[in-house]
């Protein structure tokens, strides 16, 4: 009889067949004998040596050992450095025979290979050693077919094969329960002689079910009424209870805490500077509701793996969001390091390494981030497994997104452009009779002396200060020799009236005007040939939209697209329009709180070196440079300008393997790396201070023309606007001229009003906007006042964006990642083509791609595909360990072989299928395995128990307890009465006794202003101090069941931590206002409040006795004695029954 190990060459030969049928064909002249002789080779003997010895002795060895080579035949002939390893004929001879027999020699190292393999080799020898391998093989060949053999027996373990269909077993005798779950358990009882304990009592039922439903203690007149009623029914009284506790809102917040435990969940991405996490608490409230909703696990799985990629994204109406949206959050948590690999080498290849290491062991409970340098040393993962998905996971843009459901805002949005378009039509009533006095006005303005004018039209006084005082001479000499063309704006007027205002005679003022119009000419003429010979437009982005590939983001973006002269109404002051907008993109359109992002394609698919923007910006809105999805770059510059100019943004030379650059515009909302660490100013030294979290920013920006250039430099302005000024004849006279800069200022009013106007119109009304020169203030009371006024009342309703760290993958070019050598990033092997593990059929997922995309969707559908069910098997598990304390298997997070088998397989197989079954429902799930017996079960194990299974690995007792770190805390809040039960929003600061402002860790209230523990910022450079003594996890790695310890500090803690001692006093302030007949009515409310129980007559003798004992008056005095019941309140917080359960 051999073992499972002696038969594995003959089952591995499949693998040689094929190969071997082709060298038969090759060598068609071989003897019969020869051919038996290598047909021995490959079934026998290749299959060994690639799985026992080509890791050390072959060209894929990182270092080959002992100068020796097992991978052709002239190679294991020769042998290494003590001699030829093999000897034709020559088995005594054969050093390779001594190293199997562990003689002088050990071959494999750790364990002798068994003596049918060794008997094999002998053969072998003894025939004369036949081998057809003529050539050594390269690195990648060897590598290849020793994994290929290492990966026929790493598929075959337990949790790699496909979910079986089993049948609850039938158990003998059985006469304590027909529930499936409970014949599993009793069956593995029964194997090894133990019997279940008995069922505990309603009252250690009930706390034990509201702890693991909620996190909480289970409510007083619950305590009270429930024994009765279990006595009474014990299964229906129980069902409700359970039922209750299902529907509370609680139930979410204890579920989605688990999860967040399982994908690193955190408020900050640490490192130096901790910054802020944009949407976590968006992601954590949606886990919230998506388990208080009893949402699929399959869909939960979808949404977080690729909910940016699904054609039918799930909206959540009650918080008008998309849930799809939020969870690709599960991607951005846990540590990111600042900057790129422009800056430090190794960034991007940190970055994804993380996401890998929770994406595995979340869904998978593989340890896929082992095979980063090598092949997975136990499990069946190749590190071009690890680096396949690597690009899968890279592909996209991990951004920003706005995750408003569609139209969620259009309601408001509608209702301030209609408002807008009445205001305009009030203003072109008014703008229409100025401009009919343009001329007339200027004319009076510049001819006659002001104090004749300037009393009977104040007017004057404007556009004397707008074109210059022509009716004085002095400080005439700058403008007069100064070129006109050379001015920007409209400032050049100034210099043509200064001319005008100068001239002697008619003669000389004509003059004047041909001398300003030619300069004006040859400029507009050489700018306009230069602008054609370099710069080519990429799009007319007002008209015609984005250029292809080009992404946008956002209700700034969507509704921000404008016509030349849309007014941009003031939010404030006397002033109704604050500017006219030019054609183009502009986010604050309408409010600047709508959020925006314009995504340019990676550089190298841009047309040109260089890209340059006409854009404007404010309020925090800038760009950034992301290399290779380092969203944590330093490469962001923000915008400060108010007035539309170019700015580039040029092709950079990649480094240090990166193979994608890109730029972002984005408003502060949209922006992954917002708010920037603390110190980062923009413009002018203006920062944000240090208690700013980047919340609810007005920040806006405009984009108006888009150019690609190969050469350095921006486009020149053209001066249109003044083509109707001097493309007809020149005038005659001083006064002729300024009647006809009147007419060309009135010509753009009425363009604006008949609807005709273009974008040099809008540069000659802002113009007169700036200068006063147009009414732009409404009369109290009037109609255009109330208009402003309402449209101002509207956009304050407009909330402020809800965005998510999330993934974009629109218009990407998908990305292999390169294998790096060893792990090495300073060795970059050729690049991993994507696809799935190996093992799960890599291969067949990749070929269903068209190639187009990263591939994260067809995952996604792979893990919650119902044939395999391989995720449903990792999920259940995880529920059970929620439920019972302990997995089935107990390293929920490790399903290889460093990890735990299964204590009852057929259970975890049986479970996963009717998770399926019931739609992937946590909520049914968990219903089924709290009505069990096995649940309901006491914690009183034999002796005979404790002997065969002290692990409890079989279920034959329900053990203690010790609730988490947020329970206790939580606890301490509901007891005392200061529990805020209210849900959802952005976390609050724990408590702190110090303060880092560079950092922003900053300390919140004593109590975290009641909110339960799942509220409190999690943040990876100081999480909460509380909750870290008692085994909060390392928010930086997936955890898949916590540590618990049993420490002195956590006794100091309870003991003394300011939180405890304040809820403590609080809830002795509650007691003393309350009506107590006695004192040990008192001791019975706090009892059933803490513990969920009644004390013992003795129990409430000696706790009367002890607050006696802290008050020094009778029983009158003691009832309002408020610091002995603190004292008292503070003991019982104290007991270990408190923290823990049973």
């Amino acid at each position: 009889m051999t073992s499972a190990r002696d038969d594995r060459p003959v089952r591995c030969a499949v693998l040689f067949r094929g190969a071997f049928c082709l060298l038969l064909t090759a060598t068609g002249g071989l003897s019969a004998a020869d051919q038996k002789g290598e047909e021995f080779f490959e079934r026998r003997i290749r299959p060994v040596l690639v799985r026992e010895c080509y890791s050390c002795h072959s060209a894929a060895a990182t270092e080959v050992k002992g100068e020796l080579r097992v991978d052709s035949r002239a190679a294991i002939r020769a042998g290494g450095e003590t001699g030829p390893a093999v000897v034709p004929g020559r088995v005594n001879k054969s050093l390779l025979i001594d190293a199997l027999e562990h003689r002088t020699l050990k071959m494999p190292p750790e364990k002798k290979l068994p003596r049918s393999i060794i008997a094999d080799f002998r053969k072998w020898i003894e025939q004369g050693a036949p081998d057809p391998r003529d050539h050594p093989p390269t690195a990648n060949k060897a590598a290849e077919q020793s994994w290929e053999l290492v990966l026929t027996e790493r598929r075959k373990w337990w949790s790699l094969q496909p979910v079986g269909r089993v049948s609850p077993p039938e158990v003998d005798g059985n006469d304590w329960s027909t529930r499936p779950v409970d014949r599993f358990v009793l069956a593995g009882l029964r194997q090894r002689q133990l019997t279940p304990a008995a069922d505990a009592d309603a009252l250690t039922l009930l706390r034990r079910l509201s702890f693991v439903l909620t996190g909480l203690p289970p409510a007083p007149e619950l305590v009270h009424s429930f024994p009765q009623r279990f006595a009474r029914d014990a299964e229906r009284s129980l069902a409700e209870v359970v039922d209750g506790l299902l529907e509370s809102p609680h139930f979410g917040e204890r579920m989605a805490r688990h999860w967040m435990d399982v994908v690193r969940y955190t408020d900050t991405y640490g490192y130096e500077w901790d910054n802020p996490a944009k949407g976590s608490w968006e992601y954590r409230d949606y886990l919230i509701r998506a388990f208080n909703g009893d949402v699929g696990f399959d869909q939960l799985i979808r949404e977080q793996v690729a909910g940016d990629l699904l054609h039918r994204p799930r909206i959540d109406r009650s918080s008008g969001l998309n849930e799809s949206l939020i969870g690709p959050m599960f991607y951005h948590m846990g540590e990111h390091r600042h900057g790129d690999n422009v800056r430090i080498n190794g960034v991007r290849e940190e970055m994804v390494d993380n996401k890998i290491d929770a994406f595995s062991k979340a869904f998978l409970s593989m340890t896929i981030a082992c095979a980063r340098c090598h092949n997975h040393k136990l499990d069946a993962v190749s590190q071009r497994d690890y680096y396949a998905m690597a690009g899968m996971f890279m592909t996209p843009r991990w951004t920003s997104r706005s995750v408003e459901a569609p139209g969620q805002n259009r309601p408001l949005i509608d209702k301030l452009k209609g408002l807008r378009d009445r205001i305009a039509e009030e203003l072109r009533k008014t703008w229409t009779h100025q401009g009919e006095k343009f001329a007339s006005d200027i004319e009076t303005a510049l001819v006659r002396p002001p104090a004749q004018t300037d009393s009977q039209n104040p007017r004057l006084a404007l556009w004397r200060k707008a074109l210059g005082d022509s009716t004085a001479k002095k400080a005439k000499a700058a403008d007069v020799a100064s070129d006109f063309a050379s001015a920007t704006g409209l400032d050049g007027l100034k210099r043509l009236v200064s001319r005008l205002a100068l001239a002697a005679d008619d003669a000389a003022a004509e003059t004047a005007w041909k001398q300003a119009s030619e300069q004006w000419r040859q400029a507009h003429t050489q700018r306009k040939k230069k602008n054609r010979a370099i710069f080519k437009v990429l799009a007319d982005v007002g008209r015609d939209g984005w250029p292809e590939n080009w992404v946008v983001e956002g209700d700034g973006m969507r509704h921000g697209r404008v016509v030349d002269g849309t007014p941009l109404i003031a939010l404030d002051g006397k002033a109704v329009v604050q500017t006219l907008l030019r054609r183009g993109f502009h986010t604050h359109s309408l409010s600047p709180k709508l959020p925006g992002a314009v995504r340019m394609p990676r550089q190298q698919d841009v047309p040109g070196k260089y890209v340059s923007l006409e854009l404007a910006g404010g309020e925090w809105s800038g760009s950034i440079r992301m290399a290779d999805n380092a969203f944590q770059t330093e490469a962001v510059k923000f915008f400060d300008w108010q007035q539309v100019r170019w700015e580039s943004f040029a092709d950079v030379a990649p480094k240090n393997g990166i193979q994608r650059f890109s730029y972002d515009l984005v408003t502060s909302d949209l922006n992954p790396n917002f708010p920037p660490r603390t110190g980062v100013a923009r413009v002018g030294a203006r920062k944000l201070s240090d208690k700013d979290t980047g919340f609810k920013k007005r920040s806006w920006f405009s984009v108006t023309g888009v150019v690609t250039h190969a050469e350095p430099g921006q486009p020149a302005d053209e001066l249109t606007r003044f083509s109707p000024l001097f493309d007809g004849l020149p005038p005659k006279t001083a006064r002729a001229a300024f009647r006809q800069i009147g007419t060309w200022l009135a010509t753009a009013v009425d363009d604006w009003v008949e609807g005709r106007a273009d974008g040099d119109d809008v540069r000659v009304l802002n113009w007169l906007l700036e200068h006063g020169l147009l009414q732009n203030t409404a009369v109290t009371g009037s109609g255009l006042a109330t208009l402003v006024e309402h449209y101002r009342e509207a956009e304050r309703a407009v909330p402020f964006a809800r965005t998510v760290n999330s993934m974009d993958e629109r218009a990407v070019v998908p990305v292999d990642y390169p294998l790096n050598i060893r792990g090495s990033i300073h060795d970059r092997g050729p690049n991993v083509p994507r696809r799935f593990l190996q093992v799960f059929g890599g291969q067949e997922i990749a070929g269903r791609r068209d190639g187009s995309g990263s591939g994260r969707l067809e995952l996604a559908r792979f893990l919650v595909d119902p044939r395999h069910a391989l995720t449903a098997r990792v999920y259940v598990n995880r529920i059970w360990q929620w439920v019972f304390g302990s997995g089935l298997v107990r390293t929920s997070n490790d399903f290889g072989r460093l990890g735990d088998r299964p204590s009852h397989p057929e259970l975890l197989d049986y479970l996963a299928r009717e998770l399926i079954a019931d739609g992937w429902s946590s909520k049914r799930m968990i219903r089924r395995l709290v009505s069990s017996r096995s649940f309901r079960q006491g914690g009183r194990p034999t002796e005979k128990a404790m002997v065969v299974d002290p692990d409890n690995r079989l279920l034959h007792h329900a053990a203690t307890r010790r609730l988490e770190a947020e329970a206790i805390r939580d606890s301490l809040l509901a007891v005392s009465g200061r529990l805020d039960r209210t849900l959802f929003g952005r976390s609050i600061n724990p408590h702190r006794h110090a303060e880092d402002s560079a950092k922003r860790l900053f300390s919140g209230p004593i109590d975290g202003n009641g909110r339960r523990s799942i509220y409190l910022k999690v943040s990876i450079m100081a999480p909460s101090k509380f909750l870290l003594s008692f085994n909060f996890p390392d928010p930086k790695l997936p955890t898949g069941r916590r540590d618990v310890t049993n420490v002195p500090a956590q006794a100091l803690v309870l003991l003394n931590d300011p939180f405890v001692v304040s809820l403590a006093d609080r809830w002795a302030a509650r007691l003393v206002g309350e009506d107590h007949s006695t004192p040990e009515a008192r001791i019975e409310q706090m009892f059933v409040r803490a513990l969920g129980r009644s004390p013992r007559k003795e129990e409430s003798g000696r706790w009367v006795e002890l607050a006696r004992g802290l008050s020094d008056g009778g029983t009158a005095r003691l009832m309002t004695d408020r610091a002995a019941w603190k004292n008292v309140a503070h003991t019982l917080l104290n007991t270990k029954e408190f923290i823990h359960f049973r």
